[in-house]
């Protein structure tokens, strides 16, 4: 977890991101439109807003729709523990808590599936969190819950083809599509394709 933190946030800080720079990880999208919905996803869940509509778009609109597509992971709540003012902070974080967690969840794979082998598990884990999909999608947040979930996913199939034990593939293609159902049923192809 630690590893892939640490080098993402070096990273920043030779882009001069804030807090070390002026910059910050709010590009195309995630400043767009994507930083307006986590704002409001944050009124939502501290009782100043509702969750099916919000008159913060336009002349109102609904907005169920709007976090089902881009704020239904569950590490989108961390917005909670932030002040408004204090909205790219709370997205950077949560950004770095993503690939923190893409690293975990890929090492947790290869510790249940291959010889141990610290050194290489940390290696290839931090090679994972930090893949291309994972950085180039930093600016598409929600696309990236579904690398966490993935290492669960295959690890949950190979249990059910070894032991027939079937439950954490079942709860992590649940959350896998619950985070972005998008990515989600892209991933049930990947499932059907790796029970092959």
């Amino acid at each position: 977890f630690l590893l892939p933190v640490a080098i993402m946030m070096l990273v920043y800080a030779c882009l001069g991101m804030f807090p070390i720079g002026e910059r910050t990880v709010l590009i195309l999208d995630m400043n767009g439109q994507y930083i307006y919905f986590f704002e409001q996803l944050r009124d939502v869940l501290l009782g100043n807003g509702s969750l099916l509509y919000t008159f913060e778009r336009a002349l109102g609109g609904e907005f169920f729709g709007i976090f089902t597509y881009y704020l239904a992971s569950p590490l989108s709540m961390l917005v909670t523990l932030f002040p408004k003012s204090a909205i790219t902070e709370a997205v950077t974080t949560i950004m770095l808590v993503k690939c923190g967690l893409c690293g975990l969840s890929f090492s947790y794979y290869l510790d249940k599936t291959r010889k141990k082998n610290a050194f290489g598990f940390t290696m290839f884990s931090t090679m994972y969190a930090l893949c291309a999909y994972a950085t180039t999608f930093q600016s598409n947040t929600m696309w990236i819950d579904a690398l966490i979930w993935l290492p669960l996913v295959a690890l949950g199939i190979e249990r059910i083809i070894r032991t027939g034990h079937f439950k954490l593939f079942v709860v992590a293609l649940a959350l896998t599509v619950w985070s972005n159902y998008y990515i989600g049923y892209m991933c049930c192809i990947f499932v059907a394709l790796y029970f092959f």
